[in-house]
């Protein structure tokens, strides 16, 4: 009932008010009746003063609809506007909405893969002890042997290189340790010479390169050294270049280019490029590509930590690495390293400039 009456009462004021306004008209009549009674009857003054008041009579009621229509008229430019500031309130709501969103989203992902970073810590963390022991052993072992059979010369050659190789691998599982950890350790080591690391990575896949038809182009420039050890540039090169292989597997005339740009001036970051000329990283991933657990490579569906462990390594001594796409196809990594401070075994040129020299601080 209360409903009902509710939805009645505007129409019943409605009707009130018609009514109303059109009995306004009335105000005429004693006006007419004036008229009348002092024209003659039969002039036909009377007939105009009717035709006047039947025109007046409906004067206050049109005035009153033209004040009405104006106050509509602001009401509809009030109620658009309100739905205009309403409709943009609402737009912002649903941006926010889908930023917050996406945020969330974000966020939750990198919950996720903080976790499985953890998760990957500890897992490497006792492996790496297990590992380490018997590496160890070999290495002791192969010292040894060395001793025992210095008169081979063969086989002492053998050795040593066994040797080295082991070493090797017992200084990458400390640093990937420690990149995992996002730590960098209290070590010792002599200031890298990019040359040297690009040899020895290239050494590594000269035999598989040319049984995969793969050509594998050096280029070299005079740079200083550089401020991070030498087993951890040789580690990113030689990541960077077996995925190199793998994306030309299958390719005619495939190329690796591994080069050291010529050195600017004196303070400047030394950069290293490794380039081939493959069928390049899809778009879609550019932006992730050194995130851990993403496809570096096209045609390959296994996730990986090649390059993220690149960046992780180059990043513990202010080291960098980037993507950039070649106009004539293939992909091109650009790393950039910091350049050791000058000592005995660095050459004094590299550290003056403008007539001022870096103070020399020995070995």
């Amino acid at each position: 009932m209360g409903a009902k009456h509710e939805g009645t009462a505007p129409a019943t004021r409605q009707g009130a008010g018609g009514v109303i306004l059109w009995m306004s008209g009335a105000w005429i009549l004693p006006l007419l009746a004036v008229a009348l009674w002092l024209l003659h009857p039969s002039s036909s003054d009377r007939l105009i003063a009717i035709a006047l008041a039947t025109l007046l009579a409906p004067l206050p009621a049109l005035l009153s609809l033209r004040r009405r229509n104006a106050e509509l008229r602001a009401q509809a430019a009030d109620a658009r506007e309100r739905a205009a500031q309403l409709q943009l309130e609402l737009d912002t709501v649903r941006f926010r909405t889908a930023r917050l969103r996406e945020e969330l989203q974000a966020a939750d992902r990198q919950s996720r893969l903080s976790h499985q970073l953890t998760l990957l810590g500890q897992f490497t963390a006792g492996f790496m002890h297990e590992f380490n022991n018997p590496l160890a052993i070999v290495e002791g072992r192969l010292e040894v042997l060395l001793e025992e059979r210095k008169g081979d010369t063969a086989l002492c050659a053998d050795l040593e290189q066994m040797l080295k190789e082991a070493r090797y691998m017992g200084k990458i599982a400390r640093t990937l340790l420690q990149a995992l950890r996002r730590e960098r350790g209290p070590e010792v080591y002599e200031p890298a010479q990019p040359q040297k690391a690009i040899e020895a990575a290239l050494a590594t896949f000269r035999d598989a390169a040319w049984k995969q038809g793969v050509e594998l182009i050096e280029g070299f420039n005079d740079v200083p050294r550089v401020d991070a050890p030498e087993h951890v540039i040789v580690e990113v090169i030689r990541g960077l270049i077996a995925n190199a292989l793998r994306a030309l597997e299958g390719r005619e005339h495939g190329h690796i280019r591994v080069a050291v740009e010529p050195y600017q001036a004196a303070g400047a970051r030394v950069t290293l490029r490794v380039e081939d000329n493959g069928p390049g990283v899809p778009e879609q991933i550019r932006e992730h590509l050194f995130e851990p657990f993403v496809s570096q490579s096209s045609g390959r569906e296994r996730l990986g930590l090649g390059l993220f462990l690149a960046a992780s390594l180059l990043d513990m001594y202010d080291g960098r690495i980037r993507y950039e796409a070649r106009a004539d196809g293939g992909s091109g990594f650009v790393i950039e390293l910091p350049p050791a401070r000058f000592t005995r075994g660095q050459p004094y040129h590299w550290f003056a400039a403008g007539g001022q020299s870096e103070p020399y601080r020995g070995d």
